[in-house]
């Protein structure tokens, strides 16, 4: 049936009815500005509804076309590029990057491995030493400057968020094997094939700006956050600062200027963070992993691929971002208590800064897209994103009863 209730509307099947009503509740509460929201259960698209502004100072409605940039959702869709190398047999996990990358291979990073930067482990989160914001957009001088650091810790042996290095590593590799830019190999390998290269972006064309939301931070720097931040400066603990590439004195992303939200940031390719994209593009890709790398009779990847890619790999303590994360080749997943991908370890993929996220439940045979232009203060997917997640996985749960 046709939504067309408050400030949704779009399309939901019977049985999803409660998910539609979560929404309206938010929006009625005042915790979105526009978002969109999308499920396919089995390789069906069940729900597909958004609402809301796309550019609250304009007064632009949020319409079924509209992306969002989603910050490290992104990193789900680099990751899958490079998986889809590896089921080809052109890229070896095991392998060194420096084998596919040879000037990587200095100052201790000689035996860093690809499994390594899939799992977060690689010891390389900072930025480069000197590079902040719009700095990012020059892809080769990030190459250069990570060919020049050292790891933080042994790699291996411990667990830290590489933030925005993990799409350079990623990316650069990718480039290395196939001769493409990630954004172009996105395109050509998985959008295209899945009948969404107008919707999903690593490196937006000028002519999609019209289409992409203008974001805007929710957050509120409360004593209290900017107390905890100091506190944790002075433990020292700054390695969440360098991670982000964040200036000295700088809380977070989303607060002052937004480097990524502009034209220029969004044409760029910063394949940890700048992904452009819609709900229903995010939860039709991971509808194809959801069913084992297969999609409307087109295969990206192969049914053992992905069962290798979304297997839960490291559960520790986070050096960056303090909390213990599930990491699977490249993806966050289930198993953790109060996150959007739910209570069960098979499930696999990636919030991103402010709120959106992308992820699928083979389980349930359920895939999940959220994108929104109202950031709150969330790398995870707490709160508003959790709650509609586990409503989208409570609905496909009764259905199968």
């Amino acid at each position: 049936m046709t939504v067309e209730q408050a400030q949704v509307q779009g399309t939901i099947e019977p049985g999803f009815e409660p998910l539609r009503d979560l929404l309206e509740e938010q929006f009625a509460k005042g915790e979105h500005i526009g978002a969109g929201v999308s499920v396919y259960r089995h390789g069906r698209k069940v729900v597909d509804v958004w609402g809301g502004l796309a550019d609250e100072d304009a007064g632009t409605p949020w319409q079924a076309d509209t992306m969002a940039l989603s910050y490290s959702t992104t990193k789900g869709l680099a990751a899958t590029c490079l998986h889809i190398l590896a089921d080809r047999g052109l890229v070896d996990y095991a392998a060194p990057v420096a084998h596919y990358w040879p000037d990587f291979a200095r100052h201790g990073k000689e035996k860093i491995t690809v499994y390594h930067v899939l799992t977060h482990q690689a010891g390389i989160p900072q930025v480069p030493e000197g590079l902040h914001g719009a700095d990012l957009f020059d892809w080769e001088r990030v190459i250069h400057g990570i060919d020049g650091e050292a790891p933080i810790w042994e790699p291996g042996t411990d667990s830290g968020y590489h933030a925005l290095t993990f799409g350079f590593l990623v990316g650069e590799i990718v480039r290395r094997v196939s001769g493409k830019r990630i954004g172009t190999f996105l395109h050509d390998e998985v959008t295209r094939p899945l009948g969404i290269d107008d919707e999903m972006y690593i490196g937006a064309p000028e002519s999609a700006e019209p289409k992409i939301a203008k974001l805007k931070s929710r957050i509120v720097v409360t004593p209290e956050l900017i107390a905890q931040y100091q506190a944790s400066q002075a433990n020292g603990n700054s390695l969440i600062s360098r991670a982000m590439g964040m200036r000295q004195g700088e809380m977070m992303a989303g607060q002052g200027e937004n480097h990524f939200d502009t034209p220029a940031g969004h044409r760029a390719e910063v394949p940890a963070a700048n992904g452009i994209m819609t709900a229903r593009a995010l939860a039709r890709m991971y509808a194809c992993l959801a069913d084992y790398g297969e999609l409307g009779g087109v295969r990206i990847l192969g049914e053992e691929r992905v069962r290798t890619m979304s297997q839960r790999q490291t559960n520790r303590p986070d050096r960056v971002i303090i909390v213990p994360v599930g990491f699977a080749l490249g993806y966050m997943t289930g198993g953790t208590e109060g996150w959007p991908q739910g209570p069960r370890v098979t499930s696999f993929g990636h919030a991103g800064f402010g709120g959106s996220i992308g992820y699928c439940d083979p389980e349930i045979g359920m895939a999940f897209g959220f994108t929104t232009n109202a950031l709150s203060m969330d790398l995870i997917g707490y709160g508003r994103t959790a709650a509609l997640a586990a409503a989208a996985r409570a609905c496909c749960e009764a259905l199968a009863a």
